[in-house]
């Protein structure tokens, strides 16, 4: 019984996967750089190729170095909290992308 259900699974990644591509290849090219890079910022000027209204920008989730309330949680527990939270600490930056030079930052 154990290897009907793992065929089971293995067929539902299969069809969500077909499913997923489907979808996405039905979305125009502008839908796909909104949802890929983030809606057009008209304010924003690109460093890069100095053009205005070109700007895409999103919000981003980064690893930035390591905690130091993670690290000192590791050392009052030995290490076992690193297992389950990991030491970098993350930090909310956004990241631009210019439809005119093909360009990506982070600022």
């Amino acid at each position: 019984m154990d290897d009907v259900g793992g065929w089971l699974l293995v067929i539902g990644i299969i069809a969500a996967g077909i499913i997923y591509y489907r979808w996405w290849d039905s979305l125009s090219e502008d839908e796909k750089r909104t949802r890929t890079y983030g809606a057009i910022n008209p304010k924003l000027v690109c460093p890069h190729c100095q053009e205005k209204g070109h700007v895409r920008t999103k919000s981003i989730d980064q690893k930035k170095g390591i905690s130091g309330g993670k690290a000192a949680g590791a050392v009052l527990t030995a290490g076992v909290s690193t297992v389950f939270t990991g030491l970098s600490r993350h930090e909310t930056n956004t990241q631009a992308y210019c439809d005119n030079c093909n360009t990506t930052w982070v600022f």
